[in-house]
């Protein structure tokens, strides 16, 4: 679903509904929003109204997103080094691969500033739209459909991302359990918040190592294992690798 937090004008809650029916991909939600059944709104809305007068709507985001197994927000502040950063085209992958763990639910900010760093909390990784450095920000509805369009992409796509031969979901999530169990043992989750790592660890293997902040994960736990086998050097050196 579709969570537009704190949004400000109806032309961008109409045109954002639009979006969702345009593209196929679940509800709209509103965290705390100004009159969305306005004419303006129903105006931008066009044909999909009916998304429109449907739309949840919630006082904070911690009631809209209650449930949701993954929680990803759209936003340009991608300076924490904790929270994983992906594209609109990985987020849609990392979503579909994992549609059987749950709900899913993409936030957006409102026009002026976007999510704070405390609405990025209850986000397990960020989602940041490429664009040109003289004109980096986006119109909310733009944003919107951008990461409608790349998620509906990938729904069209999906029978043939799963090559033949590959792991099962049962069999995926067996390995994740198996390599949690082992970096439970390490020590790697005093300092290293589990449902983030396995976020991340899922996307690495399903997409394979494709950044340096997928390098530096991998290097960190493997230096966090290779501590707690050999009970050797400094443990503050190893717990990260971020």
């Amino acid at each position: 679903m579709v969570v537009l937090c704190r949004p400000r004008y109806g032309g961008n809650i109409g045109a954002a509904a639009r979006a969702v029916k345009n593209m196929g991909i679940g509800k709209l939600v509103l965290v705390a929003p100004e009159d969305y059944r306005a004419a303006e709104a129903r105006m931008f809305a066009s044909n999909a109204t009916d998304v429109l007068e449907g739309a949840l709507t919630f006082d904070t985001i911690n009631e809209a997103v209650a449930g949701c197994k993954i929680v990803l927000g759209a936003s340009r502040r991608i300076k924490s080094h904790r929270t994983r950063i992906m594209t609109p085209r990985e987020a849609a992958g990392h979503i579909l691969g994992n549609m059987g763990e749950g709900r899913v639910a993409i936030l957006f900010g409102p026009e002026d500033n976007g999510l704070t760093s405390r609405d990025l909390q209850w986000c397990h990784g960020v989602i940041s739209i490429p664009a040109d450095d003289r004109q980096p920000s986006l119109n909310l509805a733009q944003a919107v459909m951008v990461v409608a369009y790349e998620l509906r992409m990938g729904i069209d796509t999906a029978d043939s991302v799963r090559s033949f031969g590959s792991a099962s979901e049962p069999e995926f999530k067996q390995m994740l359990e198996q390599v949690s169990a082992v970096l439970e043992r390490s020590g790697f989750y005093i300092r290293n918040p589990r449902e983030r790592v396995l976020l991340h660890l899922r996307e690495i293997f399903t997409n394979g190592v494709r950044t340096s902040q997928d390098a530096r994960i991998i290097r960190g736990l493997f230096r966090r294992i290779g501590w707690a086998l050999g009970r050797g050097g400094d443990a503050d050196n190893v717990d990260s690798g971020e």
